[in-house]
């Protein structure tokens, strides 16, 4: 055979030992891309009844915030010692690159967002349609001590407890709170644990007129978790900072138009994605760290995934095989 004939190698022709190669070269590709996963719920407003809508989708019914049962500070995100920079950030993940524990972000898209609720831009409360500047203004409040509690308190994070978030909701909606509380906030994956570093957030809220007795709120953020890797190693920031991109529209209702059980916050449509993420898990958030076998297929990407202000990513690269 001719030495440079490397085409024609009998160890090359060999079928059994060509799968396992392309294995390989597949599970390092994917294993250096980054890991995105989207779920969207769709909710059908109604007072009593619970409408289950795909894998662990539901109806989100929200009710008025209890007499300020926390404050920021008590449900807020952990002390930070890193620092907001003001250069430029990426508008994508690295694949690659160092990673400093003490600021996980530098680098990433969040490099310059606000840590906490902070990053989430709520307008001066004014007269809305029926709704006075008061009124308003408590309805804004409502939503962002919901979003504080599901995405950044401590015992929802890592202790699971939905507790807090029950009693900010309506008493017809906290059985499916209890029940269901993976769908109406976010838990980490046992045995994982965030660095001692604030997470970040971007996003607004806008608000509108609804109909008779309802004022729509809108809210548009994604928020950025970074992961402690212990003995994991990490070949970037991806692999230890997931992101989490969601819209939601809620609608507080007021006046006799409604029973006082059904009064106060509603979710009428949510959808999230999760980006750079494990995929073995879909009800709690996992760092792509923990997948030592990743084997799905790489998706282009959306703007949407940093940047609140674009569509909604639509592509899901989680559980797809190569074809």
């Amino acid at each position: 055979m001719d030495d440079y004939d490397i085409e024609n190698h009998p160890d090359l022709m060999d079928p059994d030992w060509r799968r396992h190669a392309e294995k390989e070269a597949w599970v390092d590709l994917r294993r250096r891309r980054r890991r995105g996963k989207w779920l969207k719920w769709l909710v059908t407003s109604a007072i009593v009844v619970v409408v289950v809508v795909g894998a662990g989708a539901g109806l989100y019914v929200w009710g008025k915030s209890t007499a300020e049962q926390s404050t920021d500070a008590d449900v807020g995100a952990p002390a930070s010692s890193s620092v907001v920079t003001t250069e430029a950030a990426p508008t994508d993940l690295p694949e690659e690159g160092h990673v400093d524990l003490t600021r996980p972000f530098e680098d990433t898209p969040a490099q310059n967002w606000a840590e906490g609720i902070a990053g989430l831009a709520i307008p001066a409360a004014a007269k809305v349609g029926s709704f006075s500047a008061k009124q308003v203004g408590q309805a804004e409040d409502q939503v962002k001590q919901a979003i504080t509690v599901a995405q950044f308190d401590p015992d929802t994070l890592d202790r699971h407890n939905p507790a807090k978030y029950a009693a900010l909701v309506a008493p017809d909606a906290r059985p499916d709170v209890q029940a269901h509380p993976e769908g109406y906030v976010i838990y980490l994956a046992d045995g994982y644990h965030l660095l001692p570093v604030s997470p970040r957030m971007t996003g607004a809220l806008t608000v509108k007129p609804g109909k008779a007795g309802e004022l729509l709120i809108h809210a548009s953020y994604v928020v950025a978790y970074a992961f402690d890797p212990g003995d994991h190693p990490v070949d970037g920031p991806g692999d230890l900072d997931p992101f989490v991109r969601v819209d939601a529209d809620y609608t507080v209702r007021s006046g006799s138009h409604w029973q006082a059980s059904s009064r106060g916050l509603w979710v009428d449509k949510f959808s999230s994605y999760f980006d750079s993420v494990a995929c073995t898990n879909d009800e709690k958030l996992t760092p792509a760290f923990s997948e030592h076998d990743y084997s799905g297929t790489s998706v282009s990407p959306e703007p949407g995934r940093f940047d609140p202000s674009k569509p909604m990513p639509t592509l899901d690269n989680c559980h797809s095989t190569p074809g």
